[in-house]
């Protein structure tokens, strides 16, 4: 027994001695460190929960300022929704203010409030709750509060619309002052405002028969008219802009999700079997982008009678359609097809090259047509809404805006188009002085007085003398 040594003794040197710190210090000091390190775990994890409390508490002072008015809206989201009215509530309690409802229920207040129903990420802690079963990041179906500007609608938002704001909203009259409707963008926002004009804010429109002072004359019901025809206008526009979007062909064969990295698209230039699929997908868009060039450079087919608003929105849908394309051409499935060939030096690319450098200019000269057109948008108004005597005194200002087209556009100022131009509006005057003989198809030439329709060709032919001088001295200048 003499010859074992005691675990505490100092006097025989065991095999861990050298492992074991003499210095008292040292061991003290790594023990702060450890107590330190324990220490600022501690603190951030009560500062976590500080931070949970405080925005719980935000969360049920938020709950407590709730009002009839607030809870009112609730039920129409809820039952327009199919959700539980708590659940609505729950959510928007989500939001860190409840300033929207305030600025809407307020006299001289905002005129409408917007939320958006739709997948989006789980909301952090800030919103006061947590959501049981769903990680960091996750995707669920949310409302919100939205801000439509800051926001990209890929689901349902509905809103309401106030159209008096001088007088505050409550609980007596709310049912009244605010409005409910819908918009759908799940198939896209432009499919979706166009199915809220056409099939919910047009029938309503024309179902209307209280239009107050409007009733009370002729002049009222061309205005009335004139309000349906430009919705009427726009949802055609709407319309056009969906039937010209370029949908590309999809290459269902390639996996794009292998061509993401540069050392994918090394290996994929690499690949003979790969470098032929992909010059495949690349000239079965080049012949779609073809045949596309092909038929907007065909003659256009319109209406004999058409107006010059209509040159506006052919150069809108034409924008749309390249602009389409571009944004295909741009896409991270294009940009990979074409990364590959580039580093295999496939001959493709020098059709593909030239096709893109044509989109391109065809997408430039769409948009500055755009641009240039919008410019009569407002002096043409005259031409389509007024009588003749109102018509001939915004001839100038539709000239001078023609004028300037003329000079300062790179693409529009040709002979031929300006020409064009000139024969709608001279299209649009003779309708607008048909609808001023017949007020507006409600009388014929023989039903009315005859120094009526004497005085009514008067007017007439001084706005024609006018146009036709004015057009004179324009061409002068071509």
């Amino acid at each position: 027994m003499s010859g074992t040594s005691h675990p505490d003794s100092t006097g025989d040197p065991s095999p861990m001695a050298d492992n074991v710190p003499t210095d008292r210090g040292a061991v003290g000091r790594r023990g702060s460190k450890f107590h330190r390190s324990g220490s600022c775990v501690q603190a951030v994890q009560e500062t976590m929960k500080e931070k949970q409390a405080r925005y719980k508490e935000s969360r049920e002072a938020r709950k407590k300022l709730l009002t009839s008015g607030h809870k009112y809206i609730f039920e129409i989201l809820a039952d327009r929704l199919s959700l539980e009215l708590q659940a609505v509530e729950e959510f928007v309690l989500d939001a860190p203010s409840l300033a929207p409802f305030d600025d809407f229920f307020a006299k001289g207040g905002s005129k409408t409030i917007a939320f958006v129903y739709q997948e989006t990420e789980v909301p952090g802690i800030e919103c006061g709750r947590t959501f049981p079963g769903t990680a960091k990041g996750a995707i669920i179906m949310r409302l919100f509060l939205a801000n439509l500007s800051e926001t990209c609608l890929t689901g349902l938002c509905p809103f309401f619309v106030r159209t008096k704001i001088d007088v505050p909203v409550n609980i007596k009259n709310i049912h009244e002052e605010i409005y409910f409707s819908m918009l759908d963008a799940a198939e896209g926002l432009l499919k979706g405002t166009r199915n809220l004009l056409s099939k919910i804010m047009m029938p309503a429109v024309c179902a209307t028969e209280n239009w107050g002072a409007l009733n009370q004359s002729k002049h009222g019901e061309k205005d009335k008219q004139n309000f349906k025809d430009t919705i009427t206008r726009y949802i055609h526009f709407l319309d056009a802009c969906i039937e010209g979007t370029v949908q590309l062909k999809t290459a269902s064969n390639i996996e794009f999700a292998r061509l993401v990295s540069f050392e994918d698209v090394k290996a994929a230039a690499a690949d003979v079997d790969m470098v032929h699929q992909l010059e495949e997908a690349l000239m079965m868009w080049y012949k779609q982008i073809e045949q596309v060039l092909t038929e907007s450079d065909q003659m256009r087919k319109e209406a004999d009678a058409s107006g010059p608003l209509t040159e506006l929105e052919h150069w809108k849908r034409m924008s749309a359609k390249f602009n389409s394309i571009i944004e295909h051409i741009k896409g991270p499935e294009c940009k990979a097809v074409v990364n590959v060939l580039n580093i295999n030096r496939s001959k493709t690319l020098k059709l593909w090259r030239e096709l893109d450098a044509r989109i391109t200019d065809c997408a430039n000269e769409a948009k500055d047509n755009v641009k240039f057109l919008y410019t009569l948008e407002k002096v043409c108004q005259p031409l389509y809404n007024c009588d003749p005597v109102t018509m001939a005194k915004s001839i100038q200002n539709l000239i001078n805006a023609i004028r300037m087209i003329h000079s300062v556009s790179q693409y529009y100022n040709t002979s031929e188009r300006m020409t064009s131009l000139f024969i709608k509006v001279t299209n649009q005057m003779v309708t607008a002085c048909r609808a001023y003989i017949t007020d507006n198809g409600t009388s014929g030439i023989w039903e009315q007085d005859t120094q009526d329709i004497i005085k009514k060709i008067q007017v007439i032919d001084d706005g024609i003398k006018n146009m036709k001088s004015s057009q004179l001295n324009m061409l002068s200048e071509f």
